[in-house]
């Protein structure tokens, strides 16, 4: 399986972590993702992250979705604010509330994560999603649009619904987290059946 580095955990908290250091700067979820994929703890805040589609998937804040939907359709990510809306109004967020998001590379004996994003080949993935359904008699049905990849699909989504998901990556986040040809990503809550197979 893929090595040192191609597993991240997210975790939410209500009250500000101890003994973790809070990000120095502001950025997007994804980059944040791929500083916790090089080995690096720290937790933000809902200012810190300046991607607006972030902040809508993650209830950092109350979106006004017209505007947002601008953005989609400025991004080329909708041919039109009709659309981007329909994009928008589908979506899986996580409840709005004041936050503090910690960001580490798995696994970290003093941190349990709320979902995890693993980084590995299709073939990876196929065995894992293979050995889960053996397992547990489940499929993965997948929620993949190539937009919103990391707070999205493997963050919100598997957070909301508690499914795994395999995602494709986006403009945004392949470069964000510096993903190879060839890389994926498969995401899960703590308490997936995955766990005990990666």
């Amino acid at each position: 399986m893929a090595g040192k580095g191609n597993l991240v955990g997210i975790s939410f908290r209500k009250q500000m972590p101890r003994d973790i250091r809070r990000v120095s700067f502001k950025d997007k979820h994804c980059h944040f993702i791929s500083h916790a994929r090089t080995g690096d703890i720290f937790y933000a805040k809902g200012e810190d992250i300046s991607c607006p589609l972030a902040r809508f998937y993650l209830g950092l804040e109350d979106s006004n979705l017209e505007k947002l939907a601008g953005i989609l359709v400025n991004w080329n990510d909708a041919i039109n604010k009709k659309v981007a809306l329909l994009y928008l109004k589908s979506a899986k967020c996580i409840g709005k509330g004041e936050k503090y998001i910690i960001y580490f590379p798995c696994p970290e004996k003093n941190l349990k994560p709320d979902v995890l994003i693993k980084i590995c080949t299709p073939s990876e993935i196929m065995i894992m999603v293979q050995k889960f359904s053996y397992l547990t008699g489940m499929r993965i049905n997948a929620s993949i649009s190539g937009i919103g990849a990391a707070c999205g699909e493997c963050t919100a989504y598997p957070l909301v619904t508690r499914r795994e998901n395999v995602s494709l990556g986006c403009y945004g986040s392949r470069p964000g987290i510096s993903l190879k040809e060839g890389e994926l990503f498969l995401a899960f809550p703590s308490n997936s059946k995955m766990i005990g197979i990666i």
